[in-house]
């Protein structure tokens, strides 16, 4: 039976400084996409707000003679950013070759990237019919702004890239069966520091009982967060009140390397078809996730992965909580077993009538170090 979660659910990403907003967007890349005429002013409006914020805003007016050709260009500009800001309203574009839009072409860039997203869709709008079933599908996975005006539109990208800035200073983490948002953490590879501020006194509590020489059993956990998971050991944990409702905490950790899992890639041979480790995976997180059958007696030749579905809690959830506690369970099973080096994107539709559409993708086992090929699933969460 799986032990259940201690969520800090009163966790709020921590209102950021000035000081931390600027240095946050002196890294961050804005890449700006719509169509061209209809939304220039609103576009220039954007531009300008994203530079007074601090960060570089990518758009096609500053992108000068190149030899590339129009659409390798887009592309190209939206592999260099980290946040994609959509601005949509009546018209969809000419089409290209694909078929779609330059528009649509840098969103599935951007998703297929995981780039932070902000999208916004000009309010009351008569649609054509392309760009209908275009804002159809960028509402199936984002929460969509509305915008009347170049003025509002700015000022809801601001507040937006705020936001961003807020949730990347203060991610989310498993500890154990602790999951917390953390202000920080810090690793030089063989050591970490973890900064948090907890509204959930049984997660303080928690947290208090891993401490050396009070933790029952010993202090070897795993540490998962922003795609990683690894073992450690626990050397410190000090609290300190903040306020009323909140606990400072202040953890040391180090790697656990000789509690290392990745173990051995392997190949399973059955009824004639060969399967790579990779295949096994992906198989393997199908199966978990949306329940697709595996090839009979392929688990029990080539092992199977735990089920972080068994985890969630069954109480509902926030749903930037849910997402996130049902990332860590899923990074978790896939890196921490030692399946995969790196989970690299995790994107959660909203609930809708046929169930939860989920995108994952991650980065395989490599013997050599580094990342291994790249493994994409898509399909409807199991109940």
């Amino acid at each position: 039976m799986a032990v259940p979660l201690s969520i800090d659910t009163a966790a709020a990403a921590v209102r950021p400084d000035a000081a931390d907003v600027t240095a946050w967007a002196a890294d961050q890349r804005v890449f700006i996409s719509s169509v061209m005429g209809d939304l220039a002013a609103e576009r220039r409006a954007v531009a300008e707000s994203i530079a007074k914020l601090g960060a570089y805003p990518v758009w096609f007016e500053d992108f000068g003679g190149r030899d590339d050709d129009a659409q390798a260009a887009y592309l190209g500009e939206v592999g260099s950013s980290t946040i994609y800001v959509g601005i949509l309203a009546r018209t969809y574009g000419r089409l290209l070759p694909s078929r779609r839009s330059a528009t649509h072409e840098e969103y599935r860039e951007a998703e297929r990237l995981g780039l932070r997203m902000s999208v916004w869709v000009r309010a009351d709008e008569d649609f054509q019919g392309d760009q209908q079933s275009f804002v159809y599908e960028v509402r199936l996975f984002h929460t969509t702004g509305r915008f009347t005006t170049p003025d509002d539109l700015s000022t809801g990208v601001t507040a937006r890239l705020r936001q961003i800035a807020a949730e990347d200073l203060s991610p989310w983490l498993k500890l154990g069966d602790t999951i917390f948002r953390a202000h920080d953490v810090r690793d030089n590879g063989k050591a970490l520091s973890v900064r948090a501020s907890i509204h959930t006194p049984a997660v303080v509590a928690n947290l208090e009982g891993m401490r050396p020489g009070v933790w029952a059993g010993k202090r070897e956990t795993h540490i998962t967060y922003g795609g990683r998971s690894f073992a450690v050991r626990v050397r410190s944990v000090v609290t300190h009140a903040t306020t009323a409702r909140a606990t400072g905490v202040e953890i040391e950790l180090e790697r656990a390397t000789d509690l290392d899992r990745s173990g051995t890639a392997f190949t399973v041979s059955l009824n004639g078809q060969s399967y790579s480790f990779d295949d096994v995976t992906e198989i393997n997180i199908r199966h978990v996730l949306f329940g697709e059958p595996p090839p009979r007696g392929l688990f029990s030749l080539g092992g199977s992965i735990s089920d972080p579905l068994a985890q969630m809690p069954q109480t509902t959830l926030p749903t930037e909580t849910h997402n996130a506690v049902l990332g860590l369970l899923v990074t978790e099973s896939l890196v921490g077993s030692g399946r995969a080096s790196r989970v690299i994107t995790l994107r959660i539709a909203p609930k809708g009538p046929d169930g939860r559409r989920v995108v994952l993708t991650w980065a395989g086992r490599s013997d050599r170090g580094t990342l291994g090929e790249e493994r994409t699933v898509d399909g409807l969460l199991r109940v």
